[in-house]
């Protein structure tokens, strides 16, 4: 292997590791030691990619602001309220599965850099194919682009805050929370399209 493609392949697993502790203890909980040995390099190779543990939680970000933009399907399920429904569910998957999207979604609740924000990642995508399929949704519910997209973006807030207590949660519902969500986001698309389920 070229120490071109050794040195890129030692970028990922840190950045993959830092990803994995960022999002399990938050910026502050996290140690670079723990970032390394998670990740099976030295400290020496850590600081060789990154000059701060901030340096790594920056590409920890956009790791997951890319990650979190991949799992939009954009135009794929149509615009409209519909389409967003089935994005917001996949997100909620993701949310759970790619630590990289954890992480930088929980650097936004904590509040760790006001420049990097995750829900800008993809909130405005929600909105703007929300108002671009509006005119084909259910007249007469009451229910505008605005209206919708705040609540979707409550409840992703929610599913994000809560994606690590998910095993007490399920043992307090009695169900699964990610089918009690894919339940609710079926719901709602029904109330905008009734012969099309999710």
């Amino acid at each position: 292997m070229a120490r071109q493609e050794r040195a890129e392949l030692t970028r990922r697993r840190l950045i993959e590791a830092a990803a994995a502790e960022f999002a399990a203890h938050g910026y502050a909980g996290t140690s670079l030691l723990g970032i390394v040995k998670s990740a099976g390099v030295t400290m020496g190779a850590l600081t060789f990619h990154f000059s701060s543990k901030s340096a790594l939680a920056d590409a920890v970000q956009e790791a997951g602001a890319a990650a979190t933009r991949a799992v939009l399907h954009g135009d794929e399920t149509g615009p409209g309220l519909r389409g967003v429904l089935v994005d917001t569910l996949a997100l909620a998957e993701a949310l759970e599965s790619t630590p990289s999207i954890r992480a930088a979604a929980r650097f936004t609740r904590e509040g760790r850099d006001a420049q990097s924000n995750w829900y800008a990642a993809w909130v405005p995508h929600l909105r703007d194919s929300l108002e671009r399929g509006w005119p084909d949704e259910r007249p007469g519910s009451g229910l505008t682009p605005v209206s919708a997209a705040a609540l979707l973006t409550y409840v992703m807030a929610g599913v994000e805050a809560t994606t690590s207590a998910r095993g007490a949660l399920r043992d307090a519902y009695g169900a699964d929370p990610q089918d009690e969500l894919t339940q609710a986001l079926q719901a709602l698309s029904a109330l905008a399209s009734p012969a099309k389920p999710l």
